[in-house]
């Protein structure tokens, strides 16, 4: 039984995210409306909430994502499963369209 809200579709996108002051660099491996799985070679040491940048086609926006789960994968990878508080226009349009493209292809 799926527990998802959403269907996520899956990435390959550079992220970058504050916690503590410090600015970290990922990769998102599936997204959507609500939600990110992110890739990231640094531990996160902060409190539940970060501070996401997303670069969207021709603009970049933030958005603030809480933690929900760390997956240690090996001795240098984190995996990270976060949801999207109060997601931009800009961030909704931007999966959406992602996701049309996605079913577009797969159904050539």
């Amino acid at each position: 039984m799926e527990r998802r809200l959403y269907r996520r579709v899956d990435t390959c996108i550079p992220v970058k995210y504050h916690c503590e002051y410090i600015l970290y660099n990922g990769t998102v491996e599936n997204i959507s409306e609500n939600g990110m799985f992110i890739r990231t070679t640094n531990f996160l040491p902060c409190t539940n909430e970060i501070e996401m940048i997303v670069p969207l086609n021709e603009i970049v926006t933030t958005c603030t994502a809480k933690i929900r789960r760390i997956i240690k994968t090996d001795n240098t990878t984190f995996q990270v499963g976060l949801e999207i508080l109060n997601p931009s226009s800009a961030y909704l349009d931007f999966v959406e369209k992602l996701k049309s493209l996605c079913s577009s292809l797969k159904s050539h």
